[in-house]
């Protein structure tokens, strides 16, 4: 039966070889015995706690840093949305939207070979960004009215996820300025889902 304290222990005392220990080691210094001692680490490294280097024979266990250029990105994102006044963080994030929206705009015109997107390849490109982001869109329409994107799945952090939608709506509003002319896009909570909704008539703001 699985201990979650002697997996504490285990834990804990690779802290303290940030070069790694063997199995060995932490066998004796827990008073476990092989058996136990290979079920627990394979477990541990199962939940990515802990992993090891190959030395010959020998393994040394160690944790390893928990660093990514995703979870870097994550953390300047949480610092910012805590720490910047409300009327700064709305202009900081139109313009990364504004822009972001024009260099993605322009990567799908590109796709297509065409000078502008029509309006049912607007709604494509919606629902495209949202799977190469890694979530998922259901985009509908009224045609010269208002585009809506439900997000059904967010490609974004917990923490981080209102504010990337606000950016994500810019965005939006941006691509189908481009082509059609105008666009106003608010983001709106409908059942726990968020919904952005693309306004393309200038009294429907």
């Amino acid at each position: 039966m699985f201990n979650i304290e002697i997996e504490k222990k285990i834990i804990n005392f690779i802290k303290k070889s940030p070069l790694g220990t063997t199995s060995t080691n932490i066998a004796k210094s827990l008073n476990l015995n092989r058996v136990t001692m290979t079920k627990y680490l394979a477990i541990i490294k199962e939940k990515a706690l802990i992993d090891f280097k190959q030395f010959g024979m020998a393994k040394l266990w160690y944790i390893p840093v928990n660093l990514s250029k995703e979870s870097f990105l994550s953390r300047i994102m949480t610092d910012i949305t805590e720490n910047i006044p409300e009327d700064k963080f709305k202009e900081l994030f139109d313009k990364v939207g504004i822009s972001l929206g024009e260099e993605i705009n322009l990567m799908y015109v590109n796709f297509y070979a065409v000078d502008n997107l029509n309006f049912d390849r607007i709604l494509d490109t919606y629902k495209d960004i949202g799977e190469k982001l890694g979530g998922s869109f259901n985009v509908n329409a009224i045609p010269s009215e208002k585009i809506s994107v439900k997000i059904i799945e967010s490609p974004f952090a917990e923490k981080n996820r209102k504010a990337m939608h606000k950016v994500l709506s810019v965005i939006f509003a941006k691509i189908a300025a481009i082509n059609l002319g105008y666009a106003k896009a608010l983001v709106k909570e409908k059942e726990d889902i968020d919904v952005i909704e693309v306004y393309l008539r200038k009294e429907d703001r």
